[in-house]
């Protein structure tokens, strides 16, 4: 008699074990860090770690932990890879990750968002719903970038896009280098004048000179029939520097009579001579 009550009670005791195993979850899945470190491609290798606890750790098959993994954390239309997992962690080839683009000074890398939500709903809706709580949330969170610029995220359910520029030392020489350039713009009367920058031709007026270093310059502008000018015009970086020249035709007097044709009265001695000189004639025809 005391042995089947025995038997009775371990069995009443194993019913309401599985029962209670069925209807509250009695292990948990815990991330505990996601480092994931992007390369040139915009393709990101993800070291993921995590914790399994209770009955879990020992009863859960890899591969249907994997297949857990890949569902919540795709982000593209290529699925995660699972390069190596063991119950501590995996890690992943996230293929395309983060989006390219070239840029002025290098690369501009935008990654994708990720909401570790959809990996909790995912295990929720497979067969280890009912015994398995979970938090895909990690702890912490590391982005590093190809340059070494990293990016740290915690306790956060949702790992934002994020958006950063790595910077090409060859392309970032050459922006400088243009930000240090200036224009002058030039006009003259009379049209068509040559103009030289520092003692080489550079082209004719009007026109927008461009991509000339900053500081100054000696301009000299020149037509044929004309007196050439000379200036010294000083460009300031990335501003445009507006020049107009005038040049006189060499047919033009450019100086007063000199000696003493410029003394005062002169005119007027002369026309009184040559009045006089009338009338001298006049008297000697009479």
């Amino acid at each position: 008699m005391p042995h089947t009550i025995t038997v009775n009670l371990l069995r009443i005791l194993a019913v309401l074990f599985i029962a209670v195993l069925f209807i509250s979850p009695v292990s948990a899945f815990t991330a505990n860090s996601l480092d994931i470190t992007i390369d040139k491609s915009g393709d990101a290798v993800a070291s993921f770690k995590f914790t399994l606890e209770g009955f879990l750790e020992n009863a859960i098959p890899l591969s249907m932990l994997e297949s857990e993994l890949k569902k919540g954390l795709t982000t593209s239309s290529d699925p995660p890879v699972i390069l190596s997992m063991d119950k501590t962690g995996a890690t992943m080839l996230l293929k395309k990750f983060a989006d390219t683009k070239d840029v002025a000074s290098g690369t501009e890398y935008s990654t994708a968002a990720m909401d570790f939500s959809k990996a909790e709903i995912a295990l929720k809706s497979s067969a280890l719903s009912s015994v398995v709580t979970a938090d895909f949330s990690p702890s912490q969170i590391t982005i590093t970038f190809p340059d070494a610029y990293t990016k740290k995220f915690t306790n956060s359910a949702v790992l934002p896009s994020l958006t950063h520029i790595v910077i090409d030392p060859s392309k970032s020489a050459a922006v400088t280098s243009q930000n240090k350039n200036g224009r002058v713009n030039v006009t003259s009367s009379p049209a068509t004048v040559q103009v030289s920058i520092d003692g080489n031709y550079a082209g004719d007026s009007p026109q927008m000179f461009s991509d000339i270093p900053a500081g100054t310059h000696t301009f000299l502008f020149t037509k044929e029939g004309f007196f050439p000018v000379s200036k010294n015009v000083t460009v300031v970086e990335d501003k445009t520097t507006n020049v107009f020249v005038f040049l006189k035709n060499t047919a033009q007097p450019t100086k007063a009579p000199s000696g003493f044709l410029q003394l005062p009265g002169f005119g007027l001695v002369i026309a009184c001579l040559a009045i006089g000189s009338c009338l001298i004639l006049r008297q000697m025809t009479r």
